[in-house]
């Protein structure tokens, strides 16, 4: 007992370095995905479909990288270990401590889906970047491409939508992200990707070119975008072709 409870009490700490060493600077520096040692807001999505507040933290086990079970915590303080194969997902909120200040910021909710491993076909918990008829997950094994691959100075005037650092993207009347979502979700150099509830598809850095068709090649609206502004087509605006996509091709 004393020697699993020095192990915590050793993780929790180098955990709590870790998010002080990311969030240097400001709550835009930290990258996506990150879990806690530590109980944090968040939810349990059950079997049956129903959805359960209260707060959690990530059990040190892990299959392909990803989460497989956690540690959940309801309202009326029981608590309960679920397993990647005993819920549809889960959701967190990380508190993150920034350069010289004591009180934790806390994030977005980031949102995790069980689906079978890609490798091993076990049940895991991928954290979901887009939901959409495209959908995208995190590669939690994937590199860090810099800080991010989308640039202060990127602005897209489309035909149905428009980006920019000071506007976020904006799609229709209403839809909107912020810019600092996309700027946090545009920093790995691959990412798997599921189509139309389709199996998870490795899409990354090296070959996302020859993906462009094969996502999205089936929506004429797309086509006019990318025939406006080619370089949506990089792999720098992934991120954004995406949720394009998703709002006017969704349906």
């Amino acid at each position: 007992m004393i020697r699993k409870t020095g192990f915590v009490l050793m993780f929790a700490a180098l955990f709590f370095l870790q998010m002080r060493l990311s969030a240097q600077g400001n709550s835009e520096t930290v990258a996506p995905g990150m879990g806690s040692v530590l109980p944090v807001p968040g939810y349990v999505i059950l079997s049956n479909g129903d959805t359960i507040p209260g707060k959690l933290r990530w059990s040190l086990k892990y299959v392909e990288n990803n989460p497989v079970e956690i540690k959940f915590i309801a309202e009326n303080g029981n608590s309960k270990f679920f397993t990647a194969s005993a819920i549809r997902g889960f959701g967190n909120q990380v508190q993150v401590y920034m350069d010289n200040d004591p009180v934790p910021v806390l994030m977005d909710m980031e949102n995790y889906v069980s689906l079978p491993s890609v490798k091993k076909g076990v049940p895991v918990f991928y954290h979901r970047l887009i939901g959409g008829k495209i959908t995208v997950y995190q590669n939690r094994s994937a590199v860090i491409v810099g800080a991010t691959t989308v640039q202060e100075e990127n602005r897209f005037d489309g035909i149905r939508f428009t980006f920019s650092l000071n506007e976020g993207l904006s799609i229709g009347p209403s839809y909107t992200t912020e810019y600092r979502v996309i700027k946090s979700r545009s920093r790995f150099s691959s990412y798997y990707v599921s189509k139309d509830n389709g199996p998870l598809v490795k899409v990354d850095k090296d070959d996302y070119e020859t993906n462009v068709k094969e996502l999205f090649g089936d929506c004429q609206a797309i086509a006019d975008e990318i025939a406006k502004n080619p370089d949506l087509t990089k792999f720098k605006n992934f991120m954004i072709l995406t949720e394009v996509y998703n709002k006017l091709c969704g349906n």
